[in-house]
């Protein structure tokens, strides 16, 4: 895995994460937006940003070995090496079903993390991530299910079940996959839960200078936040999330950087737009008919 596909990985577990600085740099009076307003758009980006880093390291660590793709099939369990800086806080072990052929490969991958250790971004991690793989990467209808065992970070408990699945259509250049998260609990230390259960597309535009790689994200997510509020989360088809290499790389603009999310809560409506396609941090947030450009402070 080389360092742009670790930015990768960086570009879409915290996109979500900023959506937690969207109101730092509101005025009070721009937007009515309302303290709990705040509170429900954070409560969801960071309950979000939880499972897409969980579904990050998942992919790095299926994409670091040949096996995974049908290239060999081993005889027993066995550690990979993974070039991502999460990992230095981790082991993989990766273990052959029986029933894996060449053409089908099967198996499991099981990451530990070490709860003593901080990994370089100062992020303590403890329990297991379990990957089960059914099938060649990019082939359709070949899938991967996680599963988060006992699974902490910064003291924060993260629960569920999340398959990803690639779909009719797929190619190597652009791969499509249905993500199903269920049972989706986080618990933090003073006792608050969060639950959260979630179907989403995610169409992964590769180029030929990987440089230029895409991902297009569309589709819903449902539960309660941490303060026990119902909320519903959309992301159009017709205009989805975008998340671009380049900005990450070039302009270290880890967030989306095009397409809305809606969040719906006590019967209001909060939408975000990420602008079209610019490596900027603007976005523009719209409550009740009001609107105003905000400019995302972004610390990562």
């Amino acid at each position: 895995m080389n360092g742009l596909s670790v930015v990768r990985m960086r570009t879409l577990a915290y996109g979500a994460v900023a959506g937690l600085l969207l109101m730092a740099s509101c005025s009070e009076d721009a937007v009515e937006f309302s303290a709990i307003d705040s509170e429900n758009v954070q409560d969801e980006a960071i309950t979000e940003s939880f499972y897409e880093d969980a579904d990050d390291i998942s992919n790095v660590a299926l994409f670091s070995d040949p096996e995974t793709a049908g290239g060999r099939v081993s005889s027993s369990a066995r550690t990979i090496v993974v070039n991502d800086l999460r990992f230095q806080c981790a082991t993989a072990v990766i273990e052959t079903d029986p029933n894996s052929t060449l053409d089908v490969p099967k198996g499991t991958i099981t990451i530990t993390f070490d709860g003593n250790c901080l990994d370089p971004r100062g992020n303590k991690r403890s329990g297991q991530l379990v990957i089960v793989y059914n099938g060649k990467r990019f082939l359709p209808g070949s899938s991967r299910t996680f599963t988060l065992v006992n699974y902490f970070i910064n003291d924060i408990k993260v629960e569920g079940t999340r398959t990803v699945t690639n779909v009719s259509g797929s190619t190597d250049e652009a791969p499509k996959f249905n993500i199903v998260l269920t049972g989706g609990k986080v618990t933090w230390p003073n006792g608050d839960v969060a639950t959260r259960e979630a179907n989403r597309n995610r169409e992964w535009i590769r180029a030929a200078n990987p440089l230029n790689d895409e991902w297009r994200i569309s589709g819903s997510a449902s539960g309660t936040n941490r303060k026990g509020r119902s909320y519903q989360m959309e992301i159009p088809a017709a205009d989805p999330l975008v998340y671009k290499r380049e900005c990450a790389v070039s302009d270290r603009i880890f967030m989306t950087v095009a397409g809305t999310k809606n969040l719906t809560t006590e019967n209001k409506l909060i939408s975000i737009d990420y602008g079209d396609g610019e490596c900027d941090r603007k976005v523009v947030i719209t409550v009740n008919g009001r609107s105003r450009e905000v400019t995302v402070n972004n610390n990562f």
